[in-house]
């Protein structure tokens, strides 16, 4: 049997009364999380909301932001524009999976009438497919946000879920939907605003090969692992071992939402810095953050692009200016990356940005893989990757991206790390970092998180999540949390209400505004308010 075949399998075997109770407490988070994250609005997402707008006959399934109800594929698509646009979301083992498999589910569950219930097992479903899918490429020329591909394999899951495919069928609805798979571009995702459809193009894909594969296309069993196939293209050095343990490990339980909008990799750094300048002593001289290796890959990937670039998007992958906002503001919302507040205080982010100094610590990274070899399959993961594909990989990446994943000059600091006591494991995914800050008064203070506050399972999650919901003024926690048991619609009421009230009020701000305009306007000009 092939690993479509089987995962095919284990999508259709999965009901809602059977799931563990954590599996369906993650899924409920996840949704609002997501719901929140969908509902900001941003010029560039309003933007891909009117583009779709243009050829869209409508249709039942809501756009959280805007009210608006579409047919489930355009829905769906919007609102990952929206959800995308601040990078406000949440990760799974491995990949940033929620946009795809929370807007996907929503979209069609609405059209095809189905349950709150049928609704949550088809978000796991997506997670626990698209998931591991991005688990299994996860060493090779693409991971983090750059997999998009799995967004149109989590959409198949989740519509073939909804749509009651037989395993035939969902093996088919997955195989069609990667058939073709996204390959996403650096300038285009960190430099631009086309980062805004990075998961609604594939979505659209995944949720067509659904709809397809029940009216009859086939794809083909041996996708992932034929000789000319997905992996092959996809990957350095395929782990299909994570496949293997289909209803025993849950990728759902590893969600971790974001507490700050912006790269993952940051959200220690953030939430360091937060308690380093808990009553602060006087004006910050210099802030120094030590990280993992992944953050700095990122940090450099996003500096290629910073000359030109969209500065709301290119904003989420610099770790210094990330520090600037927050050691500024006090906090970093999507209050902060509006075009209005970064351009009042643009003078005062550049300079304390010229004073944040970022270093890698491999006793970091090392926490890093550590946190991955708890995790059973993970641990099976890292063992069954040969000495010569580590040489390929590192090879392979230093040739792709102009960089190095191990450098002479940290043998040093590696082998201090691999020789120290081994440290107590932390519960959740660590992605660690270590910020210290430097006050004018000579004072020097220093903070250290391994694991982001919004990490499933942590004591904080639930109010990372109240907050998020608070600040996109959604009081909808308790239909959310009822969900599976209490109606969809009820939910999305709610958020349309919501929708249309924030539609009236921001119209009349912007009647407001225009009427200030033009009396600014006439008395420049030196005329009298009202006379022309």
């Amino acid at each position: 049997m092939s690993t479509l075949q089987r995962l095919a399998r284990f999508v259709v075997s999965l009901e809602y009364a059977a799931l563990p109770d954590a599996v369906k407490e993650a899924a409920r988070y996840q949704t609002l999380n997501m719901l929140a994250a969908a509902s900001h609005r941003t010029p560039e997402a309003d933007a891909v909301a009117r583009a779709y707008r243009r050829v869209s006959a409508g249709g039942r399934s809501l756009v959280v932001a805007t009210g608006d109800r579409f047919d489930p594929p355009t829905a769906a698509a919007v609102n990952a524009a929206y959800s995308m646009a601040h990078d406000y979301d949440d990760i799974v083992w491995m990949g940033h999976t929620c946009h795809s498999a929370v807007f996907a589910a929503l979209a069609i569950a609405e059209h095809e009438g189905c349950s709150s219930a049928d609704f949550l097992t088809a978000v796991v479903a997506a997670n626990e497919a698209a998931g591991r899918l991005g688990a299994s490429v996860e060493l090779g020329p693409l991971n983090g946000q750059m997999v998009t591909h799995i967004h149109a394999f989590g959409a198949a899951a989740a519509a073939a879920k909804l749509l009651k495919l037989d395993e035939e069928r969902t093996m088919n609805a997955l195989a069609i939907s990667i058939a073709q798979p996204n390959w996403a571009l650096q300038p285009a995702f960190l430099a631009a605003s086309s980062k805004l459809l990075s998961a609604s193009v594939p979505l659209v894909a995944g949720i067509h090969a659904a709809y397809c594969a029940r009216e009859g296309l086939t794809g083909h069993a041996r996708l992932l692992e034929d000789e000319r196939g997905f992996w092959k293209h996809f990957s350095f050095a395929p782990l299909p071992v994570f496949f293997d343990d289909l209803g025993e490990f849950w990728v759902m339980t590893t969600l971790a939402m974001k507490d700050t909008p912006g790269c993952h990799y940051f959200q220690t750094a953030c939430t360091a810095l937060g308690e380093v300048l808990r009553d602060a002593p006087g004006p910050i001289e210099q802030i120094t953050v030590a990280t993992h290796k992944l953050a700095i890959e990122v940090d450099r990937f996003g500096g290629a692009y910073r000359d030109g670039a969209s500065s709301t998007v290119n904003l989420n992958f610099d770790l210094r200016a990330t520090l600037a906002i927050f050691a500024i503001a006090g906090e970093l919302t999507p209050a902060q990356l509006s075009d209005a507040w970064l351009t009042a205080h643009a003078g005062e982010l550049e300079r304390l940005r010229a004073r944040v100094v970022v270093e890698h610590d491999p006793r970091l990274t090392l926490k890093v893989l550590r946190s991955a070899e708890a995790v059973p399959t993970g641990r099976k993961a890292l063992a069954s990757v040969t000495l010569g594909q580590w040489r390929k990989l590192v090879k392979q990446y230093r040739e792709m991206y102009a960089g190095r994943l191990f450098s002479l000059a940290e043998v040093g600091a590696w082998a201090r790390a691999l020789l120290a006591k081994r440290e107590p494991q932390p519960a959740g995914l660590a992605f660690p970092a270590r910020v210290t800050v430097r006050f004018a008064n000579g004072t020097t203070r220093t903070a250290e998180v391994d694991v982001p506050r919004g990490t499933f399972g942590q004591p904080t999650a639930e109010g990372v999540l109240r907050a998020k919901l608070a600040q996109a003024g959604l009081p909808i926690w308790n239909a959310g949390m009822a969900l599976g048991t209490g109606g969809l619609g009820e939910l999305t009421d709610q958020i349309a209400a919501r929708s249309r009230s924030t539609a009236s009020a921001d119209g009349g701000r912007a009647a407001g505004s225009i009427a200030r305009q033009r009396s600014t306007s006439a008395e420049s000009s030196g005329a009298i308010p009202g006379t022309r």
